[in-house]
């Protein structure tokens, strides 16, 4: 271990690694001396101001306008439209932001934005879906559509697998909770994707890329993957008032897991059109299919003590039959309009459509039993259909304008939406249970555990998914079990928003909100077809303020207060099997912190913030005779620290960098008691985050990432008789990178995972059943050619 962290440490400073860029097109404000790979002077923070772009939900012009290429570029950029809808930059802005640019998503060479988080300080992968991510100590569920937005609106295409990048332009993540602006934001924060839009330039480029895994887990060229990908923008008319992009991409990989195959295909047309020089209208659309082994991850068995994941640690290992399977499609549909109302008044609005459907079959693991002194996992067969609507837009006018002394930046503005889904279970056949004694399945019973270890062994011992009823006949009250849930809410909030500068190193910024939830929920339109609840949950006052210090235009000292309101899922089932029962998620925070911007002749950036978060209504879940139950708690708190910075130490380096202090512990639990002291689920105490790169001038460069997440409860319990914990151990990933780049191509070779570390990802919801493993030793070669 010594010996490997001595190589990491020498990796660092002989070969500092990544930060590609190309050189902006003219109309992107870069100097001379920027596109030559010099810095530039510093600007005022009043320059940024001027030339800060609309708010987040509207077209910006991304950053891959390629023409010859150069090593300029930063990681983390000086604008983040997320936090405030306005046109501020970083260093105005009281809270915690981040905008990840496109030469970091570039950086880490992967087809999937999951793989960004690692890389992202604070943010961490916590369960199954695509909206599992854990932020400031809580965890955003995977039922959760403001957890993960789009050009700033709810509604991912896929639920499960995690949105691609070839689609993504850039990162911004804000962090805390953030309802003011948008709503229900859960109290950690929440990642906003900004797609491609299109540009003036011409441009098509194309890439493949081909992976495998070199690992003791799985042999080179064992499981293999290939992905290709097209980005094609230009203008349609001579006067380029008319744009077109399209984005697209096919994968077919076989990942390191038993059965672990998976198929997408995503494309993303859009247009824009400028009428006027003072408007711009974009539309955009997706598709996207997605169908891919079903795969539940691994089960960690009682020792006796704790639920011990090192019980079952063969991470190539699926409970799942071969023919399991789950398949997703989604369709989305955007549209911007950015009008220009004189002077320093603009009108923004924005509307975000999406379809999703998918449907699954498989055996799924739902506990662990001894039969015969052998641990083996049971099993029921589930089949469901799930279809989603979501419709959201939102719509503001933001300007400026002075009362004596005090300048003004306003946001006043409505947004809200609509939602329906239904979850249609026609299969839910619980194993039998065998003997433990004789192993022996009942007479005229059909049982389906399989071992823990080389399940893969015993898949033609059971039978087929379709040969077996709908429900188990030898068990009772099953009937019930076939649910047909329906839910279709509706939300809306009116905000306003305002950042005052009272001296030139003073600012003060206020922000309120109302906002209001309907929730119409069917729990079983099969079985109880008149049972139909609604609720209304409302608030009147979501507050925000802080207070920004600038001592130079490139420090700023902030502090800030925030809150989140968060209805609960109203189709999530209490453990007497009833929807609608849970409470709205509250949460208020206090963080204060210090951002420098350009310091060295912009050469470093960096922020600081210390914080503490209580919430009241954490929500757990756990296997029940239903499925999976929810679980509502007391009152949560996370008190923690974070650093984050991107430095160009020399000509051609970049480095990103990133260290957080977590404690987030259960303080009351009136319903759950023996969960007070207990550390929330999927929180290390501490991570930490690496990346860099160094480029010659000749096109090579080399790269190298470390992460490091410190030990984590995977769960916390939910009864009385079982208190038993899942103690996940801490790990460190080492990453590197090999690139060379030229005018009209780019050749990559990343081997991810360089030591081949066995590590534990995450828990998922109900964790002792649904651990997910890392990924072992991996190699992705890709070329791009562009034309």
């Amino acid at each position: 271990m010594i010996s490997r962290i001595a190589l990491v440490v020498a990796m660092a400073a002989a070969t500092p690694a990544f930060a590609q860029n190309q050189i902006p097109t003219p109309d992107a404000g870069s100097t001379p001396a920027q596109q030559a790979g010099t810095p530039a002077p510093a600007k005022s923070v009043a320059d940024v101001q001027a030339k800060a772009s609309a708010p987040v939900a509207q077209p910006v012009a991304d950053s891959d306008n390629t023409g010859e290429v150069v090593v300029t570029g930063h990681f983390i950029d000086t604008g983040a439209k997320s936090a405030m809808k306005m046109n501020v930059p970083v260093l105005d802005t009281p809270f915690s932001v981040a905008s990840y640019s496109n030469s970091f998503v570039k950086a880490l060479d992967t087809t999937s934005v999951s793989d960004l988080y690692n890389y992202m300080t604070g943010v961490k992968k916590s369960g199954n879906t695509g909206y599992d991510v854990t932020m400031r100590g809580f965890k955003n569920s995977g039922d959760d559509r403001n957890s993960i937005m789009v050009d700033g609106l709810p509604g991912l295409t896929g639920r499960y697998g995690s949105p691609p990048t070839v689609n993504i332009d850039h990162v911004e993540l804000v962090k805390g909770p953030m309802s003011v602006l948008y709503g229900q934001i859960q109290p950690g924060g929440f990642v906003n994707l900004v797609t491609k839009k299109p540009q003036a330039r011409q441009e098509i480029s194309a890439e493949v890329r081909l992976n495998t895994y070199m690992s003791d887990a799985r042999s080179a060229f064992s499981h293999n993957g290939v992905t290709g990908e097209i980005d094609a923008t230009g203008p349609i008319t001579k006067d380029d008032s008319l744009l077109y992009r399209v984005t697209g991409e096919l994968l077919n990989v076989e990942g390191f897991r038993d059965q672990g195959r998976n198929k997408e295909k995503m494309v993303a047309p859009s247009l824009t059109w400028k009428p006027g020089s003072d408007t711009t209208i974009t539309v955009q659309g997706e598709y996207r299919h997605v169908n891919q082994h079903m795969d539940n991850g691994l089960v960690a068995p009682s020792n006796g003590t704790i639920y011990d994941p090192s019980l079952a640690d063969v991470i190539t290992a699926s409970y799942q039959q071969p023919d399991d399977y789950r398949v997703e499609t989604g369709k989305a549909l955007s549209a911007f309009l950015t009008q220009g109302l004189g002077g320093k008044w603009t009108l923004n609005a924005s509307y975000r459509h999406v379809t999703y459907s998918s449907d699954q079959k498989s055996f799924d693991q739902t506990g662990f039993v001894t039969v015969k002194g052998v641990t083996e996992v049971q099993r029921r067969a589930r089949a469901l259909s799930t279809r989603r609507h979501y419709d959201y837009g939102d719509i503001n006018i933001s300007g400026a304008f002075d009362t004596g002394f005090i300048e003004h930046k306003i946001l006043v503005g409505v947004n809200g939406g609509a939602d329906m889904v239904e979850e249609n279970r026609t299969k839910f056949f619980n194993s039998s249970v065998r003997n433990a004694t004789t192993g022996v399945c009942p007479t005229g019973g059909t049982c389906l555990e399989i071992p823990v270890y080389d399940p893969s062994a015993f898949y033609g011992n059971y039978p087929g998914f379709d040969s077996l009823p709908a429900i188990n006949p030898q068990l009772s009250n099953q009937q019930s079990l076939l649910t047909d849930k329906f839910t279709h809410d509706h939300n809306y909030g009116i905000y306003v928003s305002d950042l005052m500068t009272l001296t030139p190193w003073l600012k003060v910024s206020i922000a309120d909100r109302k906002y209001s939830e309907t929730a119409r929920v069917q729990g079983d339109r099969r079985n109880a077809p008149n049972d139909i609840r609604t609720r209304t949950d409302s608030k009147s006052w979501l507050p925000s303020a802080g207070i920004l210090i600038e001592p130079t235009r490139h420090i700023t000292i902030y502090g800030s207060y925030a809150e989140s309101f968060v209805p609960a899922d109203p189709s999530a089932i209490d453990p007497n099997g009833v929807a609608g029962t849970l409470h709205p998620i509250t949460a208020k925070q206090i963080e204060g912190g210090v951002k420098l911007e350009n310091m060295l002749d912009n050469r470093l950036s960096l922020t600081a913030s210390v914080y503490q978060i209580d919430q009241d209504g954490q929500v757990t879940q756990n296997p029940c005779a239903f499925g999976t139950c929810s679980y509502q708690t007391g009152k949560g708190r996370s008190t923690g620290f974070e650093v984050e910075t991107n430095f160009t130490p020399i000509r051609n380096m970049q480095v990103l960098a990133g260290y957080s202090h977590i404690d987030a512990k259960v303080r009351t639990s009136p319903i759950l008691p023996f969960q007070i002291g207990d550390q929330l689920p999927n929180v290390a105490k501490d991570a930490l985050n690496f990346w860099s790169r160094y480029d010659w001038e000749n096109g090579f460069g080399m790269g190298l990432g470390v992460t490091y997440t410190g030990p984590r409860q995977g769960l916390l319990p939910t009864s009385a008789n079982d208190l038993k914990l899942l103690p996940l151990p801490g790990y460190m990933v080492v990453d590197s990178g090999f690139y060379w780049t030229q005018k009209h191509y780019i050749v990559n070779l990343k081997i991810g995972n360089l030591f081949d570390k066995r590590y534990w990802e995450s828990a998922g919801a109900t964790g002792r059943i649904q651990l997910a493993p890392g990924q072992p030793r991996y190699a992705t070669l890709s070329v791009r050619v562009k034309f």
